[in-house]
C-alpha cells in the first residue's frame, strides 16, 4: 500500500509503497466490530497471512491513562480530542507503520473517524478536528458496519447496557441514559453519514446476523489482500461467534475472600 496522509505526515515518515494493508472496521458503539476483527483475524490467520489487530485507547504512550481519565467523568471536549490524537500518534507510529512495513495486515478497530465524529457531535469543530488527525495515513479499505439505533439498542442492553460515554451523557441533557444514548447515537450515525463519500467508506449491512456480516467481510477482504495471498472465504465456525469467556474476577474484599472461601468447602463436602 501507498503510505499517504491525509493532511500532514508525522515527522521522518517514508512514504514508499509498504507491502502489508491496513484494514478499517468503523461504526458505531455496539455494532459488532469486534467480533469481526477477531473473527477477520483468525481466517486470515488460518490462510497464512500475518495480522496485527489495535483499537483505540491500547497505545503504550497513552492509553492506560485515557481509561483512567474516562473512568473519572472529567475530561473535556479539547482535551479528550487531544488525549485519543495522542494515543493514535504512538499507535500509528510505533505498532502500525511497522507492521505494515514488515507485511502485515493491520486490522483496526476504528481508527480517526470514529475520534473525528465523537468530537463533532460534542460541537467541536469539524475542519480542526480534521487537522489534528490529518497525520494518519489513509487506510487500503475501511469498511463502515451500518445499523439503525431501533436495532442497535437491543444489542447493547444484551452486552451489559448503556456507558456514560457511549450514550453521551457527558453532554446531553435529558431524564435517563437511554435517551441520551438514544440522541447521541443517532447524532454520531449522521456524521458516519456524512462521512462516507468523503473517505470513500464501503456500507456494510450491520443489522444482519454475525455470520452474514462476516460472509461479506470476508470477501470484501479477500480483494484486498489477494496480492499478499490469495485467501478463499470460509464458513464461520459457531465456538468462534461467541465471546472469548472473561477472567474470574479478583475478589474485591475480605468478606468476598470469605465468601468464596466457605463456597470451596460446601463444594467440598458436596
Amino acid at each position: 500500500m501507498r503510505i499517504e496522509s491525509y493532511w500532514h505526515p508525522l515527522p521522518n515518515l517514508q512514504t514508499d509503497d509498504y507491502p502489508g494493508r491496513l484494514i478499517v472496521l468503523e461504526g458505531t458503539d455496539g455494532v459488532g466490530r469486534s467480533t469481526q476483527i477477531r473473527l477477520l483475524k483468525r481466517w486470515l490467520e488460518s490462510s497464512g497471512i500475518a495480522v496485527f489487530d489495535t483499537g483505540l485507547s491500547r497505545s503504550v504512550l497513552a492509553g492506560r491513562h485515557l481509561r483512567q481519565a474516562r473512568e473519572g467523568h472529567t475530561m473535556g471536549r479539547m482535551t479528550q480530542a487531544l488525549y485519543y490524537a495522542t494515543d493514535f500518534a504512538d499507535r500509528l507510529e510505533n505498532e502500525m507503520i511497522p507492521a505494515l512495513r514488515a507485511g502485515y495486515v493491520v486490522l483496526t478497530d476504528r481508527y480517526v473517524y470514529s475520534l473525528i465524529a465523537r468530537a463533532t457531535v460534542r460541537g467541536m469543530s469539524g475542519e480542526w478536528l480534521r487537522k489534528v488527525y490529518g497525520f494518519a495515513i489513509r487506510p487500503s479499505a475501511i469498511y463502515y458496519l451500518k445499523i439503525s439505533v431501533p436495532q442497535l439498542v437491543p444489542r447493547v442492553l444484551a452486552s451489559g447496557g448503556f456507558d456514560y460515554w457511549e450514550a453521551g451523557a457527558d453532554y446531553i441533557a435529558a431524564s435517563d441514559l437511554y435517551e441520551c444514548f438514544v440522541q447521541h447515537q443517532t447524532a454520531l450515525l449522521r456524521q458516519f453519514d456524512h462521512m462516507t463519500e468523503e473517505f470513500g467508506f464501503t456500507v456494510v449491512d450491520a443489522s444482519r446476523s454475525i455470520e452474514e456480516t462476516f460472509d461479506t467481510l470476508q470477501r470484501e477482504v479477500a480483494e484486498v489482500v489477494k496480492d499478499i495471498s490469495p485467501v478463499t472465504p470460509g464458513r464461520l465456525l459457531p465456538e468462534y461467534a461467541a465471546e472469548p469467556p472473561a477472567p474470574p474476577r479478583p475478589a474485591d474484599s475480605l468478606a468476598d475472600l470469605l465468601a468464596e472461601f466457605l463456597s470451596s468447602l460446601d463444594k467440598g463436602e458436596a
